[in-house]
């Protein structure tokens, strides 16, 4: 039968053979000619433009998200602040309830912790439907 003292013998026995064998492996450094050098190159400009595209998306997710908007919200509402400049008023996005409660509204945290729970697997359902009805006048 197999037992817990058996199966700890062969895992160390495997766990010393891994690293026997990792021991034996040699590594020979030579540089890379023309085309493994334009493969790596390509490579790295496109994770790199890729990272920067991901941020970009991010960081303006994030700007929605604490000004409580979507990005049909954000088109219709700089079309209003342009009308409201020309009267010489400021147009105030009507959902903005400040930074701290838009972001507590959207991820349903609340309480003392809320700052890091919003990243948190919940156990609970949301509060609401996911969808304000705001109707403008």
């Amino acid at each position: 039968g197999l037992n817990a003292d058996g199966v700890v013998r062969g895992g160390v026995r495997f766990a010393e053979a891994a690293a026997n064998e990792a021991n034996d492996v040699r590594f020979v450094r030579r540089s890379l000619n023309r085309d493994e050098r334009s493969a790596a190159t390509f490579s790295c400009l496109l994770a790199v433009s890729v990272f920067l595209a991901m941020c970009g998306l991010w960081f303006w997710h994030v700007y929605l998200v604490l000004t409580a908007q979507t990005s049909i919200d954000y088109h219709y509402f700089a079309e209003k602040r342009r009308e409201a400049k020309k009267r010489g008023e400021t147009y105030q996005n009507p959902h903005d309830l400040g930074w701290r409660r838009n972001w507590q509204d959207v991820f349903d945290e609340r309480g003392r912790n809320w700052w890091w729970l919003w990243a948190m697997p919940r156990f609970k359902p949301h509060r609401g439907t996911g969808v304000p009805i705001v109707v403008e006048a």
